[in-house]
């Protein structure tokens, strides 16, 4: 069986992993500013990914499967955390209070890791299995959602 969606959002959870380390590393060196820099760049690829789940895949998911309470309401409910949780971290880097940021972060962290574990293990090859008829218009429309960020971001 293809792992398209799954391969494809995986790897979207790495390079918001990616972006989280660069924040991690300027608050460690102290440098606030860069901090705050890289921490905008992670929560827009962190909330653009949630936004290709929430407007694209999950909708497309529960038409599909008839599953509307089901993981995916795990999981929207599970990015409302996060985002609460990327909100006070950010706040913590604006005011450049190194324990609050690291608290927030850690949990953050800790939340995103099981959230991505349950998504790539559970909900993604649900949804490479019942949404392989779509791929040819999802996986685009996926793609066109995640540029979105990139482009923000340069």
């Amino acid at each position: 069986m293809m792992h398209e969606i799954r391969d494809f959002m995986a790897n979207d959870h790495r390079a918001c992993d990616d972006f989280l380390s660069a924040v991690e590393q300027a608050v460690v060196k102290g440098a606030w500013e860069l901090a705050r820099v890289e921490f905008a760049r992670f929560r827009d690829a962190v909330l653009n990914h949630f936004a290709a789940e929430e407007s694209i895949l999950f909708p497309l998911f529960e038409q599909c499967t008839g599953m509307y309470l089901g993981p995916t309401q795990v999981m929207r409910a599970e990015h409302l955390q996060m985002r609460q949780l990327l909100g006070a971290a950010e706040t913590a880097l604006t005011e450049s209070a190194a324990e609050d940021y690291a608290g927030n972060a850690e949990t953050l962290l800790i939340m995103m890791q099981q959230h991505n574990i349950k998504e790539e293990n559970v909900l993604y090859p649900m949804c490479d299995q019942r949404l392989a008829a779509q791929l040819d218009t999802l996986l685009p429309e996926l793609r066109k959602q995640l540029a979105e960020h990139e482009r923000a971001a340069t």
